[in-house]
């Protein structure tokens, strides 16, 4: 399955992290801070709090890029 995320903000990052540790979900993320885009596609996103969660996803601010 291919979910988009649109916006990355404290709800959007929380779904984003956790669909993207699912092995059969592909996880893209749209959103227009690109500075917040550019580290998700290079560090990951990563939650941390009441629980840890690291997702590897791909971020971009260009609607074009997603599939």
């Amino acid at each position: 399955m291919r979910v988009c995320i649109v916006g990355c903000g404290a709800v959007g990052s929380l779904f984003a992290a956790n669909l993207a540790g699912l092995d059969d979900v592909e996880v893209w993320a749209y959103d227009l801070f690109k500075e917040h885009v550019e580290a998700i596609n290079r560090d990951g996103l990563r939650l941390s709090g009441a629980g840890e969660a690291l997702g590897r996803l791909t971020a971009t601010s260009d609607p074009t890029e997603l599939p």
